[in-house]
C-alpha cells in the first residue's frame, strides 16, 4: 500500500514539474501586429526599436526573404544589454503576392516548447513581431532559425542566427 502510494505521489510530482518547465518555456509568445497598434509585454511596438528587418524580395527569378542570413546578438555587449526588452523584427512584402512569413527553430533541433511565428503578408503590406526575450532564451540548442513562406515551398529561405 505504502509503495502505490508513494509511486502516485512520485508521478504527480513529474507531472507537476514538467508542466511548469513547459509553461515557463511558453512565457509570452510572439505578437505580430503593427507599428500603430501592436504591443508585446505591455510595450509598444512604437517604442521599440526594430531589431532586424526581413524583405520578401525578387532574385534572380527566384522569390526569397532577404538577407539570407541575419544575425541576433543576445550576448552582454549586444540585445540583452536592453534589460530583457523584447526583440522587434519588421516584415516587409515587397512582392506582387501575398507572400508568407515562418520564422521556427531547424526541424532537426526543434522542441515541443520552440518558437514557432507564422504569418501571411500582402503585396506591399509590413508587419512587425515582437518577441519576449525569455522566448528567445530557450530557442534552439542550434542557435540557428529558419525563416521562409509557408505557403510555397520552393522560394528561397534565410537563416536566423542567434548569439548568446
Amino acid at each position: 500500500m505504502h509503495k502505490v502510494l508513494l509511486s502516485v505521489l512520485f508521478s504527480l510530482i513529474l507531472v507537476a514539474t514538467g508542466s511548469s518547465v513547459a509553461l515557463a518555456l511558453q512565457a509570452g509568445g510572439a505578437v505580430v501586429g503593427d507599428l500603430e497598434t501592436g504591443s508585446v509585454i505591455g510595450q509598444p511596438f512604437s517604442t521599440l526599436d526594430v531589431d532586424l528587418e526581413f524583405l520578401a524580395v525578387m532574385i534572380g527569378g527566384k522569390k526569397a526573404w532577404y538577407p539570407g542570413t541575419a544575425i541576433l546578438d543576445l550576448r552582454n555587449q549586444g540585445t540583452l544589454g536592453r534589460r530583457g526588452q523584447p526583440v522587434l523584427i519588421k516584415v516587409t512584402n515587397t512582392l506582387d503576392g501575398d507572400h508568407g512569413f515562418s520564422l521556427s527553430a531547424d526541424s532537426a533541433f526543434a522542441g515541443p516548447t520552440s518558437l514557432q511565428v507564422k504569418t501571411v503578408l500582402k503585396p506591399g503590406e509590413t508587419k512587425y513581431i515582437g518577441i519576449p526575450m525569455v522566448d528567445l532564451t530557450f530557442v534552439t540548442a542550434a542557435r540557428n532559425m529558419k525563416v521562409k513562406c509557408q505557403l510555397h515551398a520552393a522560394h528561397l529561405a534565410s537563416n536566423l542566427v542567434i548569439f548568446k
